[in-house]
C-alpha cells in the first residue's frame, strides 16, 4: 500500500508533540513492514517548502501554514489570525499534493486542526484519527461552551468536530474517547476503530528499572505541568503526606513542559525541600528517571491515551495513574499498576505512602507485569498488524461504495 500520513507536527519540527511522536512511530513502522508512506506536513517557517528522505520516509513539507511559531518567523498581529485566514487555502494545498503524488491508497489524517477537512474532494478513502479535538472539556469530560478562554481557537475547534461528523472511516488512540465522540459530537456509535498508540519495544531495552532501596523515595510526575494533569493535585497531596508524617522522606520531581501554572506551584511549594521543579528534560534523561522513580504518578483528570503512561511502564516502573480516561484502558488496578480517582489530593497522598509501604517482592511483580502488558498490547509489532488490516478494510469498503 502507499500509505498518506497528514500532519503538521512530523518531527523535527518545533510544534512537534504526541501526534507527531505517533505518525513518526506508525509510519517507520509500516515502512519496515514493506509499504510506501508519505507524509505532507507544514514547515515551521510558512514561507518555505521541502520534499526530503526521511529514512525511506518522503516528507513533503508545505508552506502556507495556518500557524505562527514566533522563534521562527517574526511575529505581527495579522500572523496571530493565520488560523482564521490561512485556514482554507492551507487544506487546498494539502489536497493538491495528494493528488499530484497519484498512487495514494489510503490517507490518515488527525482530527485536531480540522486538516483534513478537504479530503472528501480526493477519490482516495481517507482516515480521520481521533487524538483529541481542542473543544474536549478536560475538567468535566464533555464539551467545551464558547467562553472568553477558547474564543481563539473555538472556530477551528468547530471544524474539527464537522470533520469527524462527516468521515466515512474513523480510528481512535483510545475507547474513552471513542465514547467522548460518540456522546458530545453525534458520531454514530460503533463506527470508530479504536487502535492504540504504538511504541518501539526494542528501542527501550537498555531502560529497565533499577531494583534499589532509596533513603529518600522518589515521585516522578512527567507531561505537561498544568492543572488538568494533575500535577498541583500531586504536589498538594505530597505537602499532605509531609504534613501527616515528617519521617516519610521523599522528594516529588516534576519533570515536561512549564508555564505560568508551573510558576504558580513554585511559587507555593517551592520552599518545601521535597518540592522540586525540574522542567523539561532530554528524552533520554526522562527514560532513565523512569528506571529510577518509587512511584511514577499521572493523576491527569482526563487524558486519552499518554505515552508517557506507556513509555514508564515498559520501563518497569511503578505506575500510578487516572481512572478518568485512557489509563484505566492500560493499567489493572493492583497488577500491573494502580488507579485513583483525579481531583482528590487526600486519597493520592493515602495511595502514595501505600505504594512506598510495597515489598521488593511485590513491586517486581508489578513492575514485570506492567512490562508484558505493554509489550503484549501496545508494541509496535501488534499494532501494525492491525493498522493495516484496518487499511485493508476501508480500501475494500471503499471500491465497494464506488
Amino acid at each position: 500500500m502507499h500509505i498518506c500520513f497528514v500532519c503538521r507536527e512530523y518531527p523535527p519540527s518545533q510544534r512537534g508533540g504526541g501526534i507527531a511522536s505517533y505518525i513518526k512511530e506508525v509510519a517507520h513502522g509500516l515502512h519496515a513492514v514493506g509499504h510506501k508512506i508519505t507524509v505532507i506536513c507544514a514547515s515551521d517557517n510558512t514561507c518555505q517548502k521541502s520534499m526530503y528522505d526521511d529514512e525511506g520516509i518522503c516528507v513533503i513539507r508545505l508552506r502556507g501554514g495556518d500557524f505562527l511559531i514566533p522563534e521562527v518567523e517574526k511575529p505581527s498581529l495579522w500572523k496571530k489570525f493565520r488560523p482564521l485566514y490561512r485556514f482554507y487555502s492551507y487544506r487546498k494545498c494539502i489536497v493538491l499534493a495528494i493528488k499530484k503524488l497519484g498512487d495514494v491508497d489510503i490517507v490518515e489524517v488527525p482530527e485536531y486542526g480540522a486538516e483534513g477537512y478537504f479530503l472528501n474532494q480526493l477519490n482516495i478513502p481517507v482516515v480521520v484519527r481521533l487524538h483529541t479535538p481542542m473543544l474536549l472539556d478536560h475538567y468535566k469530560f464533555s464539551l467545551q461552551p464558547f467562553s472568553k478562554d477558547n474564543w481563539y481557537y473555538y472556530w477551528q475547534g468547530k471544524k474539527e468536530l464537522q470533520e469527524m461528523i462527516k468521515a466515512a472511516y474513523l480510528s481512535s488512540c483510545s475507547t474513552s474517547l471513542k465514547i467522548w465522540a460518540e456522546q458530545y459530537v453525534g458520531v454514530m456509535k460503533d463506527r470508530t476503530q479504536v487502535i492504540y498508540n504504538p511504541i518501539d519495544v526494542n528501542a527501550w531495552r537498555n531502560f529497565q528499572r533499577k531494583e534499589e532501596q532509596h533513603e529518600v523515595k522518589e515521585i516522578l510526575f512527567a507531561g505537561t505541568i498544568c492543572d488538568w494533569k494533575g500535577s498541583g493535585d500531586l504536589a498538594e497531596a505530597c505537602r499532605i503526606l509531609h504534613q501527616k508524617d515528617a519521617s516519610c522522606s521523599f522528594r516529588l520531581s516534576l519533570v515536561g513542559k512549564t508555564g505560568t501554572f508551573a510558576e504558580q506551584l513554585q511559587a507555593r511549594y517551592g520552599h518545601e525541600s521535597w518540592f522540586n521543579l525540574i522542567g523539561k528534560v532530554q528524552r533520554e534523561e526522562l527514560m532513565e528517571r523512569y528506571t529510577t522513580a518509587d512511584v511514577i504518578c499521572f493523576p491527569s483528570w482526563w487524558e486519552n491515551m499518554p505515552m508517557v503512561c506507556i513509555e514508564a511502564m515498559l520501563c518497569g516502573g511503578i505506575v500510578l495513574g487516572s481512572s478518568s480516561g485512557g489509563m484505566n484502558e492500560i493499567i489493572e488496578d493492583g497488577k500491573n499498576g494502580f488507579l485513583i480517582e483525579p481531583r482528590d489530593p487526600r486519597r493520592l497522598a493515602d495511595k502514595i505512602k501505600q505504594i512506598f509501604t510495597l515489598s521488593e517482592e511485590e513491586k517486581t511483580n508489578i513492575s514485570l507485569s506492567a512490562q508484558q502488558r505493554i509489550k503484549d498490547a501496545f508494541s509496535l509489532d501488534a499494532i501494525m498488524k492491525q493498522q493495516i488490516a484496518y487499511y485493508k478494510e476501508v480500501i475494500e469498503d471503499y471500491k465497494k461504495k464506488q
